[in-house]
């Protein structure tokens, strides 16, 4: 395996990556941009040409931030496939040997986006072991007596969907790391799970779309700990 194979290997799914991401960004700035012609006044002809003009500025500006991404993360292709050929030679060890030296079997913080779902997501850590993918969610708080918090429990299944469209792959067990007490919890990804999430989906989109606001649910705990403590009428 030369160096030319190993740099193509390495740029599975970076590009694909870099796309999204920077999707992301300009559906962001699009909204805010939305967002501002709202709040203001009708604008005279001459604030037009400053807004289009700003607006090219911005588009221009992105497209070479994308460019000077890219070719970064080529030149770190190229010196990584060049440093994994060299080991190969020294160490005598063939690809996935040097693949487990080099390369950590965890990511995180993961940006993840699916269009089909309308979620968008940064997944804690996503391990990899033997070509399956596992979400991990990460925690500060202490876990329940049994199993993990419904609010943790729709996250695992949020992240289970995301990975499976991001690496078109099927996942079936995601975890919740309780650090506090160093305890991992299984959230097993069925039918069942599936359905129950998509129920919660479907009435928050309902929410969302009526412009409903759901009954605040109180409690001495939460409501302790909570940053919005002063600013809430129901705590």
């Amino acid at each position: 395996m030369d160096e030319n194979e190993i740099e193509k290997r390495l740029a599975i799914g970076i590009n694909n990556q870099i796309k999204t991401t920077f999707e992301i960004i300009e559906e962001i700035n699009e909204k805010n941009k939305e967002e501002e012609e709202e709040e203001e006044e009708q604008p005279k002809k001459d604030d037009e040409i400053e807004f289009i003009d700003k607006k090219e500025e911005d588009d221009e500006e992105l497209n070479k931030l994308k460019k000077e991404l890219i070719n970064d993360i080529n030149l770190n292709l190229k010196i990584l496939s060049l440093k994994v050929s060299q080991s190969m030679k020294v160490l005598d060890k063939d690809g996935s040997e040097i693949q487990n030296l080099f390369f950590p079997t965890s990511m995180y913080n993961y940006l993840i986006r699916d269009i089909g779902l309308d979620m968008i997501g940064i997944i804690d850590k996503i391990e990899v072991e033997k070509g399956n993918y596992f979400p991990i969610s990460l925690k500060s708080s202490n876990p329940p007596i049994n199993g993990v918090w419904d609010g943790d429990f729709m996250e695992a299944i949020a992240n289970a969907l995301l990975i499976e469209q991001e690496f078109n792959t099927y996942v079936t067990v995601a975890y919740v790391d309780y650090l506090k007490i160093a305890n991992r919890r299984a959230v097993i990804i069925d039918t069942d799970a599936r359905k129950s999430f998509f129920k919660v989906l479907t009435n928050v989109n309902k929410i969302v779309e009526n412009g409903e606001i759901p009954t605040v649910k109180t409690g001495l705990k939460k409501c302790e700990s909570c940053e919005y403590k002063e600013l809430c009428d129901n705590s």
